[in-house]
């Protein structure tokens, strides 16, 4: 990145997609940020630089072991590797630049003392997902499938009887659409798995 594309993210200011630290918080701390960028869209952290704007530059030595081996591989889960880079400043100071992608394997959490902690981008804060916001994660992540979810106080009447009927006949092949509700529940249940067949404890006498 250049400088100049530096300046110009630090002048526009803190936004969904990027957020200014300190580099001397804890790696928790961090985590929450990164797990709630990678849970939105992706963004970019800044480390050395104030909420203000105000740029103070990166303290903490080695700072990118710090932030690839400690953060990323004991504190973001699932593990991801980002994009790191420094860039120096006329004024001899240093700002670390984190840019994440999209995360693909939603949602990602915070591991941190036994616990795991789903964390989302509002605006230009990062917040505890709450119980649907995790819900929307965790189907977007390909965990969870609305469609077949079961619908609690729904019975067979629910259903569209003349829709299924022209599925199961024009679709799934059957000869006829069930006619009593007794036939619905027979067809619409799976079938139980059918027991292999016994195979012989001894082989078959000699043919010969």
């Amino acid at each position: 990145m250049l400088k100049s594309e530096l300046l110009e993210i630090i002048a526009n200011g803190e936004n969904s997609g990027v957020e200014f630290k300190r580099d001397d918080l804890r790696p928790e701390q961090l985590a929450k940020e990164i797990v709630a960028l990678l849970n939105f869209q992706g963004g970019k952290l800044l480390l050395g630089v104030e909420d203000d704007g105000s740029i103070t530059g990166i303290q903490r030595p080695d700072l990118e072991i710090w932030v690839m081996d400690t953060v990323f591989g004991r504190y973001v889960h699932p593990m991801t590797l980002p994009f790191y880079e420094e860039v120096a400043l006329d004024d001899g100071m240093r700002v670390a630049v984190i840019t994440l992608t999209q995360g693909t394997a939603k949602p990602y959490v915070v591991r941190n003392n036994n616990r795991e902690e789903i964390f989302v981008r509002v605006g230009s804060t990062s917040r505890l997902a709450t119980r649907e916001q995790q819900a929307r994660l965790f189907e977007s992540g390909g965990m969870l499938h609305a469609e077949i979810l079961p619908v609690s106080g729904t019975d067979l009447d629910d259903l569209d009887k003349a829709r299924l009927g022209d599925y199961l006949v024009n679709i799934a092949g059957d000869q006829e659409e069930p006619q009593t509700s007794e036939e619905w529940e027979q067809r619409l249940t799976p079938d139980s798995v059918k027991p292999a067949p016994t195979l012989p404890l001894s082989p078959p006498a000699s043919i010969f």
